[in-house]
């Protein structure tokens, strides 16, 4: 794995799924990530996003990784 590219998954309930979206690639784009790609899979019970992040060094993915976890409406992350 290329250690500046970030596949990433995560779940958001289907109520709330654009705001969601919406915090998590202000996110991104404020910890100075780009977006190669995104993907909006929608299920029963919720809404699975997967994105493809790069960056210039790792340290910005660990830390994308880490306000991530702490964003509200986001489950079940998977790298």
């Amino acid at each position: 794995m290329n250690h500046t590219h970030l596949p990433v998954s995560f779940s958001v309930d289907k109520d709330r799924t654009l705001d969601t979206v919406e915090a998590v690639l202000a996110i991104a784009r404020r910890g100075g990530l780009r977006l190669g790609a995104m993907q909006l899979r929608s299920c029963e019970s919720d809404d699975r996003v997967y994105l493809e992040l790069h960056a210039p060094e790792p340290s910005l993915l660990d830390l994308f990784m880490a306000r991530l976890h702490n964003q509200v409406g986001v489950d079940a992350i998977d790298r």
